[in-house]
């Protein structure tokens, strides 16, 4: 695909090719008021799940999703998941079920959802995507456990992944990708850290990669490796390729 053929937003910003390749099956579907999956191949593979042309959850090994997400944050116990699974999981009601057992609040579950969303949308972009295949909703289909309702516009779903895309571009200088591993400086910085990037630099060790340590704490792809830049730039660390 070239530049010119590269599908622009609706503010006619040019889209990074990754997203210009989902761009084009997203806005179809869209368009269409499509309800099923989308199964994304690429450096990442994934799915992308829609409801009546809305994203409503969007899975990828890359990131964590929102179970991942609650658990290994700690905002959640596994005994606690575990009971409001069983009890609620058959009936395709696990978040109402979370929400009144107060595990979660629905806002905040609202937002940790849509949070997932943009964050394997993003991690599959970033390793980049090959082709977008349609399935439609089939009878005997599993609805997303935690899905995001309403639903996700693609047009914002588009226009947040072009502008991470365009962030993690600016990290490659630093040699921060996705398959780097952090290590600590040789010599100790004396630039504050905040309790955010204290947490991220706390797990890295040289071994775990980027997403290693997202998965260790419950926290996006995006999240992870934009403290991650800060912390090289203020001398905290430097990152190695595998």
């Amino acid at each position: 695909m070239t530049a010119s053929s590269i599908p622009a937003d609706p503010s006619g910003q040019v889209l990074p090719e990754p997203v210009g390749v989902l761009s084009s099956a997203l806005s179809r579907r869209a368009h269409e008021r499509f309800s099923g999956t989308l199964r994304i191949d690429g450096g990442q593979d994934g799915t992308v799940t829609m409801r009546d042309g809305l994203v409503i959850a969007a899975a990828t090994p890359a990131s964590p999703g929102p179970e991942s997400i609650l658990l290994r944050s700690g905002r959640i116990s596994e005994d606690e998941w575990t009971e409001a699974f069983a009890a609620a999981a058959p009936a395709g009601r696990m978040p109402a079920e979370l929400v009144e057992r107060d595990l979660v609040g629905a806002a905040g579950l609202e937002v940790l959802t849509q949070v997932a969303v943009m964050d394997a949308v993003f991690a599959m972009a970033l390793c980049g995507i090959q082709t977008c295949t349609a399935r439609p909703a089939g009878e005997d289909d599993l609805a997303p456990l935690l899905p995001s309702d309403p639903g996700i516009e693609v047009d914002r779903l588009l226009r947040e992944t072009s502008r991470r895309l365009a962030t993690a571009v600016e990290w490659r200088p630093l040699g921060l990708e996705m398959q780097t591993r952090p290590q600590p400086a040789g010599e100790p910085a004396d630039a504050p850290v905040n309790a955010s990037r204290a947490e991220v630099l706390a797990k890295v060790n040289g071994r775990r990669t980027v997403r290693d340590i997202a998965f260790v704490l419950g926290r996006g792809i995006f999240s992870v490796m934009n403290d991650l830049a800060v912390l090289a730039q203020d001398g905290h660390l430097t990152f190695k390729h595998r």
